[in-house]
């Protein structure tokens, strides 16, 4: 009896399964953003290597930002600048910054943020 429970478990414990298996790219809608900021941000979290192939799909409230993307679940070792907001291109980028890394952390395209700000009012988005 033992030796057909442990023929049963072994192989379940050794053969890599599901759970094991590393994450895919998945493709998917980061968030709605104002008309025009969505692009900026794609663009700015690709050249980042954050995700890859940023769309844009404007709707009646925004722009939807659709991005590709290796899940995450644990934090990453360094900081990685994703982009700034800029005061002089987006009415309130405290919030703007604040709503992507929400929005990041929400999809599990990282775990951790933070929004930093310097002696002008622009907010950069940092991500573990």
């Amino acid at each position: 009896m033992r030796s057909a429970l442990l023929a049963g478990i072994i192989p379940a414990v050794l053969v890599p399964g599901v759970a094991q298996a590393a994450p895919c790219p998945t493709t998917d809608v980061l968030g709605t953003y104002q008309f025009g900021r969505a692009a900026a941000i794609g663009a700015a979290g690709e050249a980042a290597g954050v995700w890859s192939s940023p769309a844009i799909r404007s709707g009646i409230a925004g722009d939807d930002l659709v991005i590709t993307y290796t899940p995450r679940h644990t934090a990453s070792a360094v900081e990685r600048q994703v982009y700034t907001a800029l005061y002089t291109e987006v009415a309130h980028p405290d919030a703007e910054c604040d709503r992507v890394g929400a929005d990041g952390v929400a999809k599990h395209v990282w775990v951790s943020y933070r929004c930093r700000t310097g002696v002008a009012p622009n907010y950069t988005l940092l991500v573990r």
